[in-house]
């Protein structure tokens, strides 16, 4: 790696050995080389590079560059002046770039303490000057180049390996592993959690103690797309790798073992009771996930294969009628694969129960066995109407005619097997364990292993039975009724905005609370619903991305872009979601208005959700099978699956139009600020209930700034913007390399396992070869150099002063706007959305960071509006 250095300052530039102070001229801190500064201001000596330390007198400054610390230390003791010639507008992690200002010193304060000048230039790591000059350099003018000395990595030779080299060789810790540790160090290691676990696409920590989190850090892995809390509990988005790290997080620490450990002294975040609700069920539902989806499949072969005329229509009734065949007449086989996709439909709830005695660390064995009783297959008889089980009407109302069908079957108490039932299930399995914890209080050591099992049955069975279910069926019929009615809006609207609104869900964690809604949904109309159709939004995301892949001129991003589209197919939408859409918004608005249109579209043609066989393409499958409840639908299960796959099409086609429509680069800076100026007009005109002669002096103001950033300003920006792109195309290929690296190093690790777990030498001594011979790092290094010459060229300098001047002609009218209008609480907020939009081409290139906005004008606007009806309505 070669780091080029500019003069900082006009300067005498001298070798380090050369320095007064021993500390540096012995290089006790790194070598590198000295200057003696001519002038006050310092600017940037770097290509680019990322401040990572200011000492507090202001002294001495630390960067980043590509993991290389360089030190500044101006002046030799001038730490005894207490920072009083210094001055700095630098920030922790600010990004900088050759020829910013980094800070001043008053030189003459400085040699009237008579305290040396000398300023060091140190690298933390082995370097080589070349081409070292020595003599006088004008700010800005090259100084040299450092090459940073990698650590020679000495080969392995075959020839002299022994099998335990071999197989050292061919375990070295891959990517997997490293993170998984890195991880679970970040997140406080196993005694900071009582629980690790996943979903499709998130590794979620049930958190101790949220100050030992470093999630700063978290979400600078390779792997973590981004960081969610709900409550204390800490989900990691990773996407579909989540299982392998997963696994790795409790191969390495022993979970299992760590957990029992560390069940004191827990600290729970306090939640609203809904929150706490919507975390449990997702908690425990997600334990059961691959069990279930992987059954789904077999369901949604069976259904296909009837549809067909392969396999015989199975039934459990009474008597079959048509082409049914009863399960007694059928052949073995078919029995088994019939039984196969069917059980766990039916009696899932046994998963449920233990995955919730799991979640409240209750036994496992007993609530397993409540579960089952709950789902008993003896009272299973012959199926009752809708293959589920037998009902039995304790008390009667009488007929209720309401014209809603759900509503109207409120005026019959049954009793059935819970066979569909999971929330009384859970609610069961809860009271099991605080019963048990209280009959653990009083009984007798001696009556404990029969009595207590035997109470825990005698009280909770008969509690689920009579009174827990019943009320759950009340409160079942209640949320049926309503969704009954948000179907029945016409044009499928209701359904539309559901699965519109499915994916911003997804984003902050809150959709297990939509789950619950459909799944609700699902179970009144018998296992298909109408809601569980949020696949839809799936493919509308991935038409938005399609739309960025061909709108694009950033190729990074057109790059990232292609590379998840593997992972939206399989209906992981995490990555495009937090690497794509909501960065750049609009993405997620195309994407979301799609899923409105296509989810309203299947609703209206009568589409219903039927076997949940996965996610993405795989999903299809499940719509082609039969009601998994037993229900009824208007369409057949051909129908069903090809209108889904067309509301699907029709979800990726408008998701990319969409998409094509309203995507943007980044926002460009005339643009960005005509709406800050808006929005600025808006606010003052509610906050200061202006008259008609006030707002137009307000209006031409605000004129007045708009125009501050033309056409041509825009223009110029762009051509800058061009300069940039081809270095983020290199940095596209240096990616695109550094991954292939790994894949080809991963590929020669698994052959070298599968050969030493053989005995093979001849193919191990092959295969290290193999990996000796590797030649990623010459392209990479060749391409870091031709990134660092498009880097230099880029106009920098011309870009400052196109800004500069627009930034301080705004600055002034905001100043005199917040006098008038007495804006002094918000000036300092509104300032820096307008340093955000006139510095859109930096920021959306990652060369600076957004300043900080607590809240928004537009936010402001309405929280006065709210504020002020308030106050007339008293």
């Amino acid at each position: 790696m070669e780091i080029k250095i500019y003069a900082p300052v006009d300067c005498e530039v001298k070798s380090l050995s050369e320095c007064s102070d021993e500390t540096f001229s012995k290089k006790l801190l790194g070598d590198g080389l000295l200057i003696i500064p001519k002038k006050n201001k310092f600017y940037s000596p770097f290509l680019e590079a990322k401040t990572i330390m200011i000492f507090e007198t202001k002294h001495a400054y630390g960067f980043d560059i590509e993991g290389i610390n360089v030190l500044i230390h101006c002046g030799l003791d001038t730490v005894k002046l207490g920072g009083k010639p210094f001055k700095t507008n630098l920030e922790i992690d600010k990004k900088i770039r050759l020829g910013d200002e980094i800070f001043e010193v008053d030189l003459k304060m400085v040699n009237a303490e008579k305290i040396s000048t000398e300023t060091p230039i140190v690298f933390d790591q082995p370097i080589e000057i070349l081409n070292s000059v020595k003599g006088n350099f004008k700010q800005g003018d090259l100084i040299c180049t450092i090459k940073v000395l990698e650590e020679q990595i000495v080969k392995a030779d075959p020839n002299k390996m022994t099998n335990k080299d071999f197989e050292e060789f061919f375990n070295a810790e891959n990517k997997y592993q490293k993170e998984a540790r890195i991880l679970n160090e970040l997140v406080g290691g196993p005694k900071n959690y009582r629980d690790v676990y996943n979903c499709m696409t998130r590794l979620r920590f049930l958190v101790k103690d949220k100050e030992i989190v470093n999630e700063e850090k978290i979400r600078t892995l390779s792997l973590v797309k981004s960081t969610i809390w709900q409550g204390d509990e800490l989900q990691v988005v990773i996407g579909q790798d989540v299982y392998k790290l997963k696994d790795e997080v409790i191969a390495q620490n022993e979970f299992a073992n760590s957990v029992v450990a560390s069940q004191t002294n827990e600290n729970n975040e306090k939640q609203s009771r809904g929150a706490q609700f919507i975390r449990m069920f997702a908690s425990i539902m997600v334990k059961t996930i691959p069990v279930l989806v992987g059954c789904a499949i077999v369901q949604a072969i069976v259904g296909i294969l009837v549809q067909i005329n392969v396999m015989p229509d199975i039934v459990i009734t009474a008597q079959a009628s048509g082409n049914q065949v009863l399960l007694k007449d059928a052949a073995i086989g078919w029995i088994i694969l019939f039984i196969m996709a069917k059980t766990t439909t039916v009696f899932g709830t046994i998963a449920i129960a233990i995955s919730t005695a799991q979640y409240f660390k209750f036994d496992v064995i007993i609530a397993a066995s409540i579960a089952l009783i709950l789902s008993t297959p003896l009272m299973f008889l012959d199926g009752g109407s809708g293959g589920m089980g037998h009902e039995w009407i304790v008390i009667d109302f009488g007929d209720l005619n309401t014209g809603n069908p759900v509503l109207d079957g409120i005026s019959k108490v049954k009793i059935a097997a819970m066979t569909n039932k999971m929330f009384v299930v859970i609610g069961a399995t809860i009271a099991a364990k605080y019963l048990n914890d209280w009959i653990k209080t009083w009984i007798p050591i001696s009556l404990e292993l029969m009595f207590r099992p035997f109470l825990l049955v005698m009280v909770i069975v008969p509690t689920s039975f009579f009174i827990l279910l019943p009320v759950w069926n009340v409160i079942e019929t209640l949320a049926g009724t309503l969704m009954y009615w948000i179907g029945q809006a016409p044009l499928g609207i209701g359904v539309g905005f559901y699965i519109g609104i499915w994916q911003v869900a997804v984003i902050f964690g809150i959709h297990m609370g939509l789950i619950i809604v459909g799944i609700l949904d699902s179970i009144q109309r018998g296992g298909a619903g109408i809601f569980m159709i949020m696949g839809i939004s799936v493919w509308a995301q991935v038409g938005a991305l399609v739309g960025v892949i061909l709108v694009t001129q950033n190729s990074k991003l057109k790059k990232d872009a292609i590379h998840m589209l593997p992972a939206g197919c399989l209906g992981i939408t995490e990555p495009i979601l937090y690497g794509i859409s909501l960065p750049k918004k609009r993405p997620l608005i195309a994407g979301c208005i799609a899923a409105f249109f296509a989810g309203a579209y299947c609703n209206a043609v009568g589409v219903t959700a039927r076997a949940g066989t996965g996610f993405g393409i795989f999903e299809f499958i499940g719509f082609f099978s039969s009601p998994t409840m037993g229900g009824t639908a208007e369409l057949s299960n051909i129908s069903n699956g090809l209108l889904y796959i067309s509301g699907a099409a029709i979800a990726l086609a408008l998701g990319t139009v969409f998409s094509l429509l309203i995507y943007i680069e980044r926002p460009n800076e005339k643009s960005s600020i005509s709406k800050s100026a808006n929005a600025l007009l808006k606010f003052i005109k509610v906050k200061d209930n202006l008259t008609d002669e006030e707002i137009q002096i307000l209006k031409s103001q605000i004129k007045e700034m708009k125009a501050v950033v033309n056409k041509d300003t825009v223009k110029q920006i762009k051509k800058i913007e061009k300069q940039i792109q081809k270095v983020v195309s290199v940095d596209s290929k240096i990616e695109t390399l550094t991954e292939n690296e790994y894949k080809h190093e991963q590929q020669i690790y698994k052959k070298g396992k599968k050969a030493i777990s053989k005995n093979d030498l001849q193919t191990s001594k092959k295969l290290v070869n193999e990996f000796n011979s590797l030649s990623y790092k010459a392209k990479i290094d060749k391409l870091k150099i031709e990134r660092d010459e498009l880097k230099a060229k880029i106009d920098f300098k011309t870009l400052d002063k196109i800004i500069e001047p627009k930034q301080k002609e705004i600055d002034n009218l905001l100043s005199q706007i917040s006098k008038q209008y007495n804006l002094k609480e918000e000036i300092v907020e509104i300032k820096n959305n307008y340093w955000n939009d006139l510095n859109s081409l930096k920021i959306a290139y990652d060369f600076e960071n957004p300043k900080n906005i607590n809240i928004s004008l537009k936010q402001l606007t309405k929280s006065l509006k709210k504020n002020k009806k308030a106050v007339k309505t008293i």
